[in-house]
């Protein structure tokens, strides 16, 4: 059976498969909405400029690829196929990154069974990328406009350069954690490792969100997106993915993973939240430890299911971890199990969860952290008062 091709009107899902290939039409559709009150400002010329003058067979061939090689790849990054061969759409600069994309793929780096996923990976990465900064870049435009700007253009290129400039360094510095964390790896496959997975799922979201407004569901999501991303990357762990109230996670050492699943239950003050009267909801977090496949970004095995599983079976505001973390930190100070009573859950006959919480001495000091900063609040001045 060949590859599915699947037309989108919104976001791409998170979930790579090779037997998928990703289109969102039309071409360069993140950017169609732009113009708002700034119609005669080319949102087009400015992003992709240079005269339009190589159909889609042009462009393979004037930059060194097969047709249809690239039509797989163009379509697998999320790009509208285009049929026509009459149509002119493509620039010298759409070349230029064939050529380049034809010596990668000349290289022995670059396994051909690994275009199509990695195109996948790329496509859905940038493509949510673009809707942000195209949320941005409109922005622009509405202030421009009611300031009266007649010519907005040159402020739009600086701000995109901006924007550029900003993703590349940021992915720069993702590339040397991804390819140190690889490099370092004691097993000779880099392809799997042994590291912690978890999960953290908001309990109530579906109801939750059906009494929200958009503004107040947005809210939400983005202050748990912002909490996830303090406690997990500051804990030393690193998110996989996020799907609206979950996220998947992971860590190399279970220590660090442990600790972030503990902190993510703490309470934490949500000013954003309490402006809108919204309580945070409760969290359940399950964390596994053992080998997984690592493939574009996101991971796969038994380990990541047994996670899974841990987190549907969680109370709320409680941390569960499977029998191989229990061992991993079993010296590990501060921090104590409580075996619970097995259970069958999909995929596995029989499931030992271990509660994971601080030791005592740990609880009583937090505790009594809490309640100084909770004087300390009380004590403090009236920034009501008038002055």
């Amino acid at each position: 059976m060949g590859p599915t091709v699947c037309e989108l009107d919104g976001p791409m899902p998170t979930e790579n498969s090779s037997n998928t290939l990703i289109v969102t039409p039309p071409a360069y559709a993140p950017y169609s909405g732009l113009m708002g009150d700034a119609e005669d400002l080319d949102i087009d010329a400015l992003l992709l400029p240079g005269k339009r003058k190589y159909t889609f067979r042009q462009l393979a061939e004037q930059g060194g690829m097969d047709v249809e090689d690239l039509r797989v790849w163009w379509t697998s990054a999320g790009f509208a196929d285009l049929r026509d061969d009459d149509q002119k759409a493509f620039t010298r600069d759409d070349v230029a990154i064939v050529k380049d994309l034809a010596d990668l793929f000349s290289t022995d780096a670059v396994d051909r069974e690994a275009v199509v996923p990695g195109a996948q990976s790329l496509g859905q990465a940038m493509y949510r990328l673009a809707e942000w900064q195209a949320g941005i870049v409109k922005t622009y435009l509405d202030h421009a406009h009611e300031a009266g700007a007649k010519d907005p253009s040159a402020g739009v290129a600086q701000l995109i350069d901006k924007m550029e400039n900003l993703q590349a360094h940021v992915w720069r510095r993702h590339l040397s954690t991804a390819t140190q964390r690889l490099v370092t790896l004691e097993e000779s496959d880099a392809l799997t490792a042994r590291m912690a997975v978890g999960f953290a799922d908001m309990v109530g979201y579906t109801r939750l969100s059906r009494g929200l407004a958009v503004e107040e569901l947005n809210t939400l999501v983005t202050t748990f997106e912002a909490r996830m991303q303090a406690v997990i990357y500051g804990g030393g762990g690193w998110i996989i993915k996020g799907v609206g109230d979950e996220v998947m996670f992971a860590a190399e050492n279970p220590a660090d993973a442990a600790r972030i699943g503990l902190e993510l239950q703490e309470p934490h003050e949500y000013p954003e939240l309490d402006a809108i009267e919204i309580e945070f909801p409760q969290l359940r977090v399950g964390m596994a430890y053992g080998e997984v496949l690592q493939r574009y970004g996101d991971l796969f095995g038994s380990v990541v299911n047994l996670a899974a599983r841990l987190t549907s079976a969680a109370r709320p505001g409680t941390v569960l971890i499977d029998d191989n973390f229990t061992q991993a930190i079993a010296d590990e100070p501060g921090l104590e199990t409580r075996s619970l009573r097995a259970y069958r859950a999909r995929g596995f006959r029989a499931v030992h969860p271990h509660l994971l919480r601080y030791d005592k001495d740990t609880r009583t000091a937090k505790e009594a952290e809490a309640k100084h900063e909770a004087e300390i609040a009380a004590a403090g001045p009236d920034t009501t008062a008038e002055q």
